[in-house]
């Protein structure tokens, strides 16, 4: 489902990580609300891309989501404003 957003995208080597990020937050969506009967107290997700570097540099990690979910697997609060 993502060929189409890579094939018009400008940069499609910087967009790439973003596809793949998206698809597998779909997955991991859906992990959440299938599992969500095990959540006793709440769930915190934090999920993003990492980005690896030369050698010499450090790599570092891009979030792109921080949510908090309660014990019915519903977003509660969006965290990721925390970070930054």
């Amino acid at each position: 489902p993502f060929g189409k957003r890579l094939n018009d995208a400008d940069n499609r080597m910087k967009e790439l990580p973003y596809a793949l990020y998206d698809s597998q937050d779909i997955l991991v969506r859906d992990i959440v609300s299938t599992g969500s009967g095990g959540i006793k107290k709440g769930l915190a997700l934090l999920s993003g891309i990492q980005i690896n570097t030369s050698p010499d540099t450090l790599d570092y990690f891009h979030p792109l989501r921080f949510d908090y979910f309660d014990s019915d697997g519903n977003v509660v609060e969006n965290m990721l404003p925390y970070l930054r």
